[in-house]
């Protein structure tokens, strides 16, 4: 019987192991962190348009669970009463499709000016409205909208349990 309960001890340990090893595996194949560029040049009188420019205190093009704490951290803190445990919601792959899909809207329109949208996310994770509350183009607000609209997201989460919530996105535009 000792040397049973040897054998399973170890059984469980080799268990542990390879679990902390498979771990460790996928926290190294995440990709490294992408942050878009800030533009902070004064204009020189030049009439060649520049792209848009803005700027993400989080990586990207990483999925809410592949943030680090202190990211997911930035991302809750838009939110007010979130407690320790609850999550919001967020794109389900991240922000670069968002982003990608946003800016070829924005090459053809050349907005500038800040954009401001609520977006209400169900339990699934499906959008189902978005309200605007700024934005400086009306073409570029029907465009952003569609896009959030067709986003998938990560449900928020509420005491354990997936809920709705609103998600917020805000956008600054530059030409």
């Amino acid at each position: 019987a000792d040397a049973m309960n040897r054998l399973v001890g170890l059984l469980a340990a080799a268990a542990m192991i390879g679990t902390l090893c498979a771990t460790a595996r996928a926290a190294e194949e995440l990709p490294p962190p992408i942050y878009v560029i800030k533009q902070d040049v004064p204009s020189i009188g030049t009439n060649i348009p520049r792209k848009v420019a803005t700027s993400s205190d989080i990586p990207i093009n990483r999925r809410y669970g592949e943030l680090t704490p202190a990211e997911q951290e930035i991302v809750k803190s838009r939110y007010e009463a979130m407690m320790p445990l609850d999550e919001p919601p967020y794109p389900a792959d991240g922000l670069l499709p968002l982003f990608n899909a946003i800016r070829k809207v924005q090459d053809a329109v050349l907005a500038q000016g800040d954009l401001t949208m609520f977006v209400d996310v169900d339990a699934q994770g499906r959008a189902t409205s978005v309200s605007v509350m700024k934005s400086p183009d009306s073409k570029l607000t029907q465009a952003v909208a569609s896009v959030l609209m067709l986003t998938k997201y990560k449900p928020a989460v509420c005491g354990g349990q997936p809920c709705s919530m609103g998600y917020p996105f805000r956008m600054k535009f530059s030409v």
